[in-house]
């Protein structure tokens, strides 16, 4: 066995990082809590080791050793780089969204290959580890050449898990996706990264986990077994690591290392490095059950990684070791670097922005880096800006069919040809199944900040909110109401309120509003795929109204929000998806509701009393997978969220105990094991002391922790399960494993156990401010002689308290584009309203290269199109002044091509006046000059999403246009602001 040594060789890291926020962008007004312990160098913009000559050693600027590895923010997720000739600065490689812009913050996984050419890449929203459907078969995954920065789509409905992907010695790559009946099977599919593409898929008749690709083969976890996996997908046992194996990986020769937790004489829990080679065992050594982690490197090495004294010094060549008192999430390629923990915030808005005063600058996503030199063991901690860089024309290949060139039986995917990799275009599918439509100035929802969030919940489990909602209350048109009356407190259990916060933290951010609202503004509701996106691996190019997920707000309600639903009136589904405060208390009646079902089927946990928060563990368990009750075969809940589950990694701390960092790969716990996390650790939004909701209020014995139950607590003979087989507790994979009954972790008479609810609110206290992030401007434009023409038509219906104005003009927007191949629906889907820009409301898009390389237009960019048109009302010929507003956010894009039609019929005196929107508003609403022009009766100025090299991710913004007369305006030239 060798430590890490530097040579000319490259290796692999195999590892994700995503966004330590579950949510959309927030303000950054205020720092952590702390610094990362042991933090020793200063923060720098693209995180590079400080003094390297010391803190690398000698040789580092000829060095081949780059780290890989991955952040989620709302943007996407983003593949990062760090070369060690470079300081190990860090740099973004590519940004992957699978073209769903609603989805909110981004999560993945990362493998890089033996040759340290590629990586392999899954991915999804963040949001997908709320439901189940999607963490078994619902991600996305992609291959990047790292050398070229290619990316071609892979697959999608793979499975997000913490082993998946997979990658070995050589360059080839594995998929998992878990499928059947209670996921009793699994897809495994084998990717040539070289070719690009999914070669086979094998369909495994029982759980996987922990592939391994091998030079001889494929191998995998299989019912707690090492097991060899044929091309047909006939398994052959190799050996029994015994315990709960959670890593496994090849080296060159034909090794397989394996780490699995095994209980120990003295019955605490530790972690057991074996290696296997043609079946032979040989123990490595041991360590901590948290601290002992395993990892790929290149040529077909492996290193251990962290408290690695118990770990034997006998020679093995392929194998290293790296002593580390943290928590590693990345090593790279060489095992020079260690990347400890990564966390990202949106710095969207500066102190002097708050404040109003003009001149702030807009800040960029940044996540905050600490890595440690394996050479001196120094510790850096930097700041990495990240930078939106779309996947390219490559990425717009569909997902090859994973079925294609496969065994038979693997499992088909709707909307693809024949395997070649292209999507065709199809009409939408029937017409929109969620009641509460998007882009409906009617329809527009303010974003809470989490003190009202808070205030909700609080009055709320007391049966207290019953704030008085005026008529057209957020402009919806409706009567008055009272958000508690409407939807009642329910009889049985009181929910204590750090469990309702903990799921609203975990489901939507705390947010109700889409995730392009900040707190403070409006936008479209909330909703979990309107269009059926997901059915279709997310793209954009297929809507399927009747695959659409209907789940509105912060509560993610979606029972009775589908049109011709009859559970809710239509003013009860308005104030679902509209209001946060009635939202809360219809997901409040689902949470009793889940209670009420499990004391129902005789099943509690210990004592039952529902003001402990604890007790509500198997609550929020069905909350989020379902209560079975009878004729649903056995009664209870079901083993997706067992933490006996061994998709779920057995060497986990509970999660947020050991830092905030376990946000960024919540695929890692079961839903149940992240509500009590959030309830244990408050979620900050990063904007002031404010944003984060209370603690509970803790026992005396408890050590300020909640009390939380084993890995297998919910494991007994009652349930088919065996907590002495931790490998594979349950082997029946079925309705048996289903949990009822009682059990028990926390005395019963020894309350001081226990944790309680803690009220910042109490009934009758009022509503509180929302904590804005943008100033709000309401000023009109002077408007006689003026012509103003606004994106709405009547600017009254904004939602931020900005009074009417008359206007001088029409203005319109129209998705999509006119052809036989392609609908205006489309262009609808990344279509969004703002409260932000003049008087509270403009429109966005993202930007997109509407020609391919020969120039000519491209269907694929053009479903995108959205062309907003401002035509001012004009009798006469005329001289004026075109003015263009600009809202503080929501506008950025660099190139924005404004093209002014002065008289109609007349494409001779067509103009255009490039903006760069970002550097106009900076964070600051601004009107800007877009130059003076001759106007006829009919002359109209136009903006178009279709923007040369860009790709989806970056935002263009349709507000008002000011037609001045000359003799009013000053004849200033384009890109002059006002």
């Amino acid at each position: 066995m060798t430590t890490i040594r530097r040579s000319t060789a490259y290796g692999a890291a195999v590892v994700l990082l995503a966004s330590l926020s579950l949510g959309p962008p927030t303000v950054a007004t205020a720092k952590p809590d702390s610094e990362p312990a042991g933090a020793a160098s200063a923060v720098n913009t693209r995180a590079a080791v400080a003094d390297p000559d010391a803190v690398l050693g000698d040789g580092w600027r000829q060095s081949s050793d780059m780290l890989v590895t991955g952040v989620g923010d709302t943007d996407g997720f983003h593949l990062y780089v760090a070369r060690e000739k470079d300081a190990f600065a860090w740099s973004t490689l590519v940004t992957l969204n699978a073209g769903l812009t609603e989805a909110g913050a981004w999560t993945g996984n990362v493998c890089v290959t033996g040759s340290g050419r590629y990586a392999a890449v899954v991915y999804a929203p963040a949001t997908f580890t709320n439901k189940p459907k999607l963490m078994t078969a619902g991600a996305f995954a992609a291959v990047v050449d790292l050398k070229t920065g290619d990316v071609t789509q892979l697959a999608e409905r793979v499975q997000l898990a913490y082993f998946n992907p997979s990658c070995g010695p050589t360059d080839r790559m594995l998929l998992t996706r878990a499928v059947g009946v209670e996921n009793r099977q699994t897809d495994l599919l084998g990717v040539d990264p070289v070719a690009a593409k999914v070669t086979s898929t094998r369909r495994i008749p029982t759980h996987v986990a922990n592939p391994v690709p091998a030079p001889d083969g494929d191998y995998a976890i299989v019912r707690g077994a090492l097991n060899r996996i044929d091309e047909t997908g006939r398994l052959t046992r190799i050996a029994e690591p015994g315990g709960a194996p959670f890593a496994a990986q090849a080296t060159r020769s034909g090794a397989i290392d394996v780490l699995t937790v095994q209980t120990a004489g003295d019955g605490s829990e530790r972690a057991v490095a074996l290696r296997y080679v043609e079946g032979r065992e040989t123990r490595l050594g041991e360590g901590p059950r948290s601290r002992l982690q395993l990892f790929g490197l290149t040529g077909g090495r492996n290193v251990l990684v962290g408290d690695v004294s118990g770990v034997s010094k006998s020679a093995h060549p392929d194998l290293s070791i790296v002593a580390t008192a943290r928590k590693v999430r990345a090593v790279s390629e060489q095992g020079h670097l260690l990347a400890l923990e990564m966390s990202t915030k949106r710095d969207q808005v500066t102190p002097d922005l708050v404040t109003g005063q003009a001149g702030a600058v807009r800040g960029a996503n940044t996540v905050q880096v600490t890595t440690q030199a394996t050479a001196t063991g120094r510790i850096s901690v930097g700041t990495v800006v990240s930078q939106n860089k779309p996947a390219g024309p490559n990425a717009r290949t569909a997902p090859v069919k994973p079925g294609t060139g496969s065994q038979p039986g693997a499992a088909p995917e709707r909307g693809r040809d024949g395997g070649s990799g292209t999507m065709d275009h199809h009409w939408p599918i029937g017409q929109p199944s969620c009641a509460i439509p998007r882009n409906d100035i009617s329809r527009q929802v303010l974003q809470p900040s989490a003190n009202q969030v808070e205030w909700a919940v609080d009055l709320a489990v007391k049966g207290a909110l019953n704030v008085q909602r005026p008529a057209d209350y957020l402009k919806t048109n409706m009567p008055a109401y009272r958000p508690q009356t409407m939807f009642g407190l329910p009889s049985g259990p009181k929910v204590p309120a750090q469990i309702m916060l903990a799921i609203l933290a975990q489901e939507t951010n705390l947010y109700q509003a889409s995730w392009h609202a900040v707190a403070g503004d409006a936008g479209n509701p909330l909703v979990s795929d309107f269009y059926g996106q997901r059915a279709f691996g997310g793209s954009i190019e297929y809507i399927d109204f009747s695959e659409s997920d209907c789940g509105y707000g912060i509560s993610q309600v979606t029972d009775g929000m589908r049109r011709g639903q009859t559970k809710w009136s239509l003013q009860e589904q308005v104030a679902i998806a509209t209001d946060y405060a009635a939202n809360i208390a219809a997901g409040l009646q689902i949470l009793v509701e889940k209670y009420n079902q499990l004391r129902g089927t005789n099943t509690w946990v210990n004592n039952d009393d529902p003001q402990y928060l604890e007790n509500w563990y198997l609550a929020v368990w069905g909350y989020n997978s379902g209560v079975y009750t009878a004729g649903n075969g056995r009664v209870g809940v079901g083993f997706f969220n067992n933490p006996a589950n061994p998709d779920y990694p057995a060497n986990r701390e509970p999660f947020l105990r050991a830092s905030l960092d376990d946000a960024s790969h919540p695929s890692d716990w079961t839903y149940p094991e992240k509500i009590m996390g959030w309830a244990e650790t408050p979620q900050w939004q990063w904007i002031d002391p404010r944003t984060k909701y209370a603690k509970p209020l803790f026992g005396s014995d408890s050590g300020l922790r909640l009390g939380l139950p084993s890995r297998y607590q919910f494991c007994s003979a009652s349930n088919a399960c065996n907590p002495n087989q931790p490998s594979d507790p349950c082997p029946a994979w079925n309705e048996t494993c289903r949990f009822n009954g009682h059990t028990s972790w926390l005395e019963s008479n020894a309350n001081a156990e226990f944790a309680r609810e803690w009220l910042e609110y109490h009934a009758g206290d009022p509503e509180p401010a929302v904590i804005i992030q943008y100033p709000r401007r309401c000023t009109p434009f002077a408007s006689s002689p003026t012509l103003i023409v606004d994106d709405l038509g009547d600017s009254s219906r904004n939602l931020l308290g900005c009074a009417g104005q008359q206007w001088g003009g029409k203005f319109t927007l129209r998705p999509g584009f006119r052809s036989g191949t392609v609908n205006t629906e489309y262009g609808q889907v990344d279509l969004h309203q703002l409260g932000a820009g003049y008087l509270g409301h403009a429109w966005f898009s993202h930007a997109y290269d509407g020609e391919d390389a020969q120039g000519q237009p491209t269907d694929w960019a053009r479903t995108h199109q959205v062309v907003g048109t401002w035509t001012p009302y004009l009798l006469t010929t005329g001289t004026y002044d075109v003015v263009a507003h600009l809202p503080s956010h929501g506008a950025n894009i660099p190139n924005a091509t404004y093209v002014i039609k002065p008289v109609p019929g007349e494409p001779e005196n067509i103009q255009t006046c490039v903006i760069d929107q970002d550097a106009v508003t900076r964070g600051v609403d601004r009107w800007v000059h877009l130059g003076q022009y001759t106007f006829a009766p009919g002359g109209r100025v136009q903006l178009s999403n279709m923007i040369e090299n860009t790709y989806g991710t970056v935002d263009v913004a349709w507000d008002a246009m000011a037609f001045i007369p000359a003799s009013a305006g000053h004849g200033r030239p384009c890109m002059t602001v006002w």
